[in-house]
Formats: C-alpha cells, structure tokens, sequence
C-alpha cells in the first residue's frame, strides 16, 4: 500500500511539472536561465550605430539589456517591438539597449545593409557590428535572438533564448532598476507562433535539409527535376539552379517547391527579379525581389495551414533560407 501511495504521489508531481514546465519546452521558443558572470567587453566591433562605442565599463550603473540579432531573422523581427517599447519606457529610467548585430548570411556582413535595415526597422538604440563573432564568443552565444540583462555592477543576471515570455522578462527589468512591481508594463502583444510548423529550412548545400529532389550538384549550374510527391517539410528544386554554399541562385525555368505546414512562410531572398507564388497549384501572388537583401513574406493566413508550395524564379534571384510562423 505505502509503494502505491508512493508511487501515486510520483505521478502527481510527474504531472504538475508537465503542466508548469510543458509548453515552453516543447514549443522550443525560449528558454530563460539564471546566471552571475561578469559581463564580457563588447570586442571586435566594426561599426556602431546610433551611438558611440561603448564599453562596459562605461555602462556600469546601468541596466543592460544585450541581444544578439541578425536583421534578416524572423524569430529577432518578432522581437523588436518588445525592445523598442522598453527602451521608449525605461531609458531615462537606466536602462541601456545594446543589439549586437551578428551576421548569418554574407549579405549581413555588409555594414551599409545593416545601417538601412536597422533604419527602415525603426532601431534607434545602440546597434555594435560584429561581424567577426568576437562579441558572440565573448559571450559564449549560441543562437539568434539571445538576450542578457546585465544589473548595475556589471554581472549577467539573466540570459533568455529565443521568443515568448515578455512580461517576465520586462518584470526582471523593472526590478533590476528598482521600477515599482505593480507599474503597468509596457510590452506589446506577442506574436510568437503557438503552434507548430514547418521547421526552418536553408536552401544552400550547407545546412540543406529535408530535400526530396534529384541529385545534388554543388556549385555548379546543373538541371533539377521535381519528384513526383512530397512528404510534409521536405522540398525540391526544378530548372536550372546553380546551389551555393548559403544559398540557391536561379538560373532559367527555376522552380522550387515545398511541402509546408503553417500560419505565414516567409523567405529570405537577394537580387533582383520576380518570384511567383502558387499555393497547391494555384496563382496567390508575385513578389519582387530587389534592393535589401532580407526576409520576405511569401504566405499569410489567419489559420495554420498545410499546402503544396511552389515559387517560380526569374533568372538572377537568390534564395537562403525559409522561416515559418
């Protein structure tokens, strides 16, 4: 009787930690943890935007917000109204917003792409330019978004991965500046997706996952032939593509397609062109690509949604890299 009772007992608490801890983990959106390090220097900075070069001994006596971004990254887009809203609220406060700009792609190692995107983004806080990852290393980093809130004497008080759970992390931040706990925050709505999708996808040979189609030939221009079918997240290429390490350049009769599952899909793109966007074979839109190399939304809808898609490229487009919402 006392092992079942105990083992009864086991479940609950089995049970209640699911339910307490569950979700986020599973989501995979964010993950917070405690830490006490001393801030690392900010090192290898090329540029700064919107502000002199700090230092953190110049920051000490503030509260520090640090977040490694790259401006092409949907997960840090969805971001950038939370920052925005905290650095309009609690900069006289004490609060000091430093984005530390790391770049992904090549297109982010180019300073004037940065400066207009962090620009047309509406980012007027303190942007570093790291394109060497020094900073990242520095802190030990290992994913875009990360952010660190650093308290007045210089040590790390919190690192938080990922999207989702604002308030809390605005709550910290109050805190650490001795802000009134019952003051209304200031964070806007989260847009995180609560459900799940498609996995992100690059397109270069590199990190090229789930591809359904004929063989792939590296750097070279090649033909490509769709498969007859394609499981749920996989894709494929047809036409003429030349596929790079990063990226995929069309070339002629370019086409890919993918099998997804999701609310909005968004691609990031470079060059100069049109890409026609068809849903289960059915014309939905064309996209012109051209300017900024960035992120585009191809898809939106108001519900989570699986379809056949398929984009078709003018000669001289690149693609990088899916995302999904």
């Amino acid at each position: 009787m006392r092992k079942l009772l105990g083992l009864i007992v086991l479940v609950v608490v089995a049970v209640l930690a699911i339910a307490q801890f569950g979700p986020s983990a599973l989501r995979g959106e964010e993950t917070t943890r405690q830490d006490s390090r001393p801030v690392p220097e900010f090192s290898g900075i090329s540029a700064w935007l919107n502000s002199p070069p700090l230092t953190t001994e110049g920051l000490r006596g503030k509260v520090v917000l640090v977040q490694f971004w790259t401006y092409s990254c949907i997960n840090c887009l969805r971001t950038l109204p939370h920052l925005k809203a905290w650095d309009a609220a609690y900069r006289k406060a004490g609060l000091t917003i430093v984005g530390v700009h790391t770049p992904e792609f090549a297109f982010e190692r180019v300073p004037s792409n940065v400066r207009k995107a962090t620009r047309e983004l509406g980012v007027d806080y303190p942007v570093a330019i790291d394109d060497g990852y020094k900073t990242w290393d520095a802190y030990q980093n290992g994913a875009w978004p990360t952010e660190y809130l650093i308290d007045r004497k210089g040590h790390i008080r919190e690192i938080k991965e990922g999207e989702g759970t604002y308030d809390e992390t605005e709550r910290t931040i109050r805190k650490l500046l001795g802000e009134p706990a019952q003051a209304q925050l200031a964070s806007v709505k989260d847009t995180t997706p609560e459900h799940p999708t498609t996995p992100e996808s690059y397109l270069g040979w590199e990190r090229l996952e789930r591809y359904s189609g004929s063989e792939l030939v590296p750097d070279r221009i090649v033909p490509y032939k769709f498969p007859r079918s394609l499981a749920l997240n996989t894709l494929a290429y047809d036409g003429l593509w030349r596929v790079e390490r990063q990226r995929i350049d069309a070339v002629q009769r370019a086409r890919l397609r993918l099998h997804f599952l999701a609310q909005n899909v968004y691609l990031v793109m470079s060059g100069r062109g049109t890409v026609k966007v068809l849903v289960d074979g059915k014309p939905v839109r064309t996209v012109r690509v051209g300017g900024l190399s960035r992120l585009y939304t191809l898809l939106s809808y108001p519900n989570l949604r699986e379809g056949e898609l398929e984009l078709r490229f003018s000669p001289g487009v690149s693609g990088y890299a899916f995302t999904f919402g």
